[in-house]
C-alpha cells in the first residue's frame, strides 16, 4: 500500500503543551481530503515520520490517503507489527500507542524509524502499524 500525504505538522509526544489541539486541527483540517477518500473507500492514514530520535523525540505527522502513483510512503519496503485498536474505547488509540512504547522499552520490538501509521479502513477497523526490524 502506497500514501499520499495532505497536511502535516511536527510535535513531540512529552513536550509539547500543544500536541491534542495540533492533531486535532490537523484532523479539522483535512475534513474535506477524508471524506473524499471514504466516499472512494480509500484507507486512510495518520502517518508518523521524519523523527528526531525515538518515540520521545520530536517527529512529524501527516493525514493521507491511500495511493497508487506516490511511494513517498511504501509499506511493500518494511515488515510490520500491528496493533489493535479498541473502537469502543475513546482512548483507544492512544492506549495502542502505549503498548507500542511499552513493547519497545522492553524490547519486544526493534523499531525502525522510518515510519509508522495508523489505518483507517473503510470498513471502521483502527490499527497502528510499527515498522520493525
Amino acid at each position: 500500500m502506497k500514501f499520499s500525504i495532505s497536511n502535516t505538522i511536527r510535535t513531540n509526544n512529552f513536550t509539547d503543551p500543544d500536541i491534542q489541539t495540533k492533531l486535532m486541527n490537523l484532523w479539522k483540517e483535512n475534513a474535506a481530503f477524508i471524506q473524499q477518500a471514504n466516499e472512494k473507500k480509500q484507507t486512510v492514514a495518520a502517518i508518523y515520520h521524519d523523527y528526531e530520535s525515538d518515540y520521545k523525540g520530536d517527529y512529524s505527522v501527516s493525514i493521507a490517503k491511500e495511493s497508487d502513483s506516490d511511494d513517498a510512503f511504501d509499506t511493500s519496503k518494511y515488515q510490520w507489527k500491528e496493533y489493535s485498536v479498541d473502537r469502543s474505547d475513546s482512548l483507544g488509540v492512544l492506549n495502542a500507542w502505549k503498548q507500542v512504547w511499552a513493547d519497545e522499552d522492553a524490547q519486544v520490538i526493534d523499531r525502525v524509524y522510518d515510519f509508522d501509521f495508523e489505518r483507517y479502513n473503510p470498513s471502521g477497523e483502527i490499527a497502528i502499524l510499527i515498522a520493525v526490524q
